[in-house]
Parts: structure tokens; C-alpha cells; sequence
């Protein structure tokens, strides 16, 4: 959960960098120091609040973005099928390297697809703070529905930029960078808006979810039921502390987000997947299930074959293999006779 904070917070540094020409330390600074704190303030409450209203940014920018994007490629059609005919080899090919390689890549996806619902706190929290049954299902299917019209509508924004703005360096700056160029102002602060909501809530939620896990599960456990550390504390020390890795970090922002949260799938999923089911395990069977998943993606991962299997999939795998094997090992002990 930390690399995945520390993925947000160079994503809002790219962003800022380029919408203010600001350096690149003074915009991660900006940015990572003004989610803390409100963070630390706000808590878990504030942060269901400011979701709420940054989800609703952010599909009015979405939309924006997608409309202003499409209709520039169309204002010069001839050019734009001159940029889009000038992308490198795959650009545009739905099967690079072959069916098989396809199919594998999008099988490792769909895993991972699970372990991103059920391997992280800060999602699964707000499915436990519903009301009741049926209002969790409904922001269920309303998440779904929000996740997808976002990234489908902005991997087509992406797409489409290829066409329009074919000159770009690095493409995770091609947001900002296009409405700069080519929209006015009132338009350009709404997808500052859009950028800052998106990217805020993710970390925000992170932060939220770690400080609890470290307040109310690490230091009971470790030192003692009555040693205490409030929430707003650990929420700044955590921040701090991402901000800090995020300095570190070698890598672009799509790389270390899909890095960490496979690796959040790995070890986590299978362990959610076998509470919620209520299949037979026990301690031991879970931290083993944890433990196996997360050794297992990264070894998955050093071997280079990431690229054809998402790591997710292979440590849920792993993860539920390893408990359903200690937890009959543990059940077949217990019922085992000795003669006396």
C-alpha cells in the first residue's frame, strides 16, 4: 500500500510539474503535504465525503477530456490519420504478439481484475461501512459502472492524443499538456480539478487505511492493548514517510500502480476471498495463504514473465492452494486417533 501511495504521489508531481511549470520537488512537496493534511484531519469520514465529490468531478472531466480530445482529431481529420498512420509497429494491433500471448495477458488481467476489488483495505472498508446489505450492493454496482466509464473513456482519450499530439515525451503528462495547448482556461481548471480529485482520492483512501491498520491492529498487537497513537498522527507519519519512498522511486506511474497493486491482489485476495466464502481455514492457513501469495508474485515477477501472466492471479492461486493444504493438514491432525 505504501509503493501504491507513493505511485499517487508522483503522479500529482508529474501533473503539477506540468500544469505550473513548477520544479519537480516543490510540485511533490505541494501536493503529497496538502492530501496529508487533510487526510489527518478529515479521517475515514472526510474521506468517504471528499470521494463523493471528487467521483463527481471527476466524470464531468472525463467527459470533457473525451469530447475536447475527439474534437480536435476530427477538426483535421488529415492529419490525424496522417499521426495514427505513423505509430510504431502495435500501436494499434489488438493481438501484438499473437492470440495465445492475448489471451494469456488478458486471463492474467482478469485476475488481477479480482485481487484490485478484494485486495485493498481501503475499498473493501467501504463495503463493511454500509448500512445494510442491500446499500453496500448498490455502491457496488455503482463503482463498477464508475470505474469502467473512466479508464475506458481516458484509455480512448490516450489513444485519440496519439493522433492529435503525436509529439509528447512522456505520455502520463498528456492530460495537462493538451488542455494547456489547446483549451481555455475555465476548461483547463476543471481537468486540474478532474486530475487532482482522481488521483487524490486513491491516496487519500490509502492513507486513511494504513493509519487504521497501524493504530488499531500494529501497535495493540506489538506493544501493548492500551498503547494508543491517534489517527491523525500516524496519517502524517505515513505520508510523510511515501513522500519520501515516492523521492526514490525509479519508474514510470502506470508501472509502480500495477506493480503494487498486483502484488496487493497477491496477498491479499485469496485471504478475503477465503473469509467471505467461509472456506475452512484457520490463522495459520491464512498468514501462510499471505506469505505464499506475495512470495509467489514477486518470484513470478523477477522471472520476467509478468508480461504474460499478471502476478495477481498466480499468488491468489498460490494463496489458495497453500490454505486449502495447511487447513486440511490441521483438520486431519485433529481427528487423527493414537492408541494409548
Amino acid at each position: 500500500m505504501a509503493g501504491y501511495t507513493s505511485a499517487q504521489w508522483l503522479a500529482g508531481q508529474k501533473f503539477l510539474a506540468g500544469a505550473f511549470a513548477l520544479p519537480d520537488w516543490v510540485a511533490l512537496g505541494l501536493f503529497a503535504l496538502l492530501i496529508i493534511v487533510y487526510s489527518s484531519i478529515g479521517g475515514f469520514r472526510g474521506s468517504v465525503y471528499t470521494d463523493t465529490l471528487q467521483a463527481l468531478i471527476r466524470i464531468i472531466g472525463t467527459i470533457v477530456a473525451l469530447v475536447a480530445v475527439v474534437w480536435f482529431a476530427m477538426a483535421d481529420s488529415a492529419a490525424f490519420l496522417r499521426n495514427m498512420a505513423s505509430t510504431e509497429d502495435g500501436f494499434l494491433n489488438l493481438f501484438p504478439g499473437g492470440v495465445a500471448a492475448t489471451a494469456g495477458f488478458v486471463a492474467g488481467f482478469g485476475a488481477a481484475a479480482i485481487g484490485f476489488g478484494l485486495g485493498q483495505p481501503q475499498i473493501i472498508s467501504r463495503y463493511l461501512a454500509g448500512s445494510s446489505p442491500e446499500e453496500t450492493q448498490s455502491a457496488w454496482w455503482i463503482y463498477i459502472g464508475f470505474v469502467q466509464f473512466t479508464w475506458i473513456a481516458m484509455t480512448v482519450f490516450g489513444l485519440v492524443l496519439r493522433g492529435v499530439m503525436p509529439g509528447i515525451t512522456d505520455p502520463e503528462t498528456g492530460l495537462s499538456f493538451f488542455f494547456q495547448k489547446n483549451i481555455g482556461a475555465v476548461l483547463t481548471g476543471l481537468i486540474v480539478a478532474d486530475v487532482f480529485a482522481t488521483i487524490a482520492a486513491t491516496s487519500n483512501g490509502l492513507l486513511v487505511a494504513m493509519s487504521q491498520a497501524v493504530t488499531h491492529d500494529l501497535l495493540p498487537r506489538l506493544c501493548g492493548r492500551n498503547s494508543r497513537v491517534s489517527l491523525s498522527v500516524a496519517t502524517l507519519v505515513i505520508g510523510g514517510i511515501t513522500m519520501l519512498v515516492s523521492v526514490l522511486i525509479h519508474g514510470s506511474v502506470v508501472s509502480v500502480v500495477l506493480s503494487s497493486v498486483s502484488l496487493m491482489g497477491a496477498g491479499l485476495a485469496a485471504a478475503v476471498m477465503i473469509k467471505v466464502m467461509g472456506w475452512p481455514h484457520s490463522a495459520a492457513s491464512l498468514l501462510c495463504a499471505i506469505i505464499g501469495g506475495v512470495a509467489s508474485a514477486v518470484l513470478w515477477r523477477q522471472f520476467g514473465m509478468s508480461g504474460h501472466f499478471n502476478e495477481a492471479g498466480v499468488g491468489m492461486m498460490v494463496g489458495l492452494v497453500a490454505n486449502f493444504g495447511i487447513a486440511q493438514t490441521e483438520a486431519n491432525l485433529k481427528t487423527k486417533t493414537y492408541p494409548v
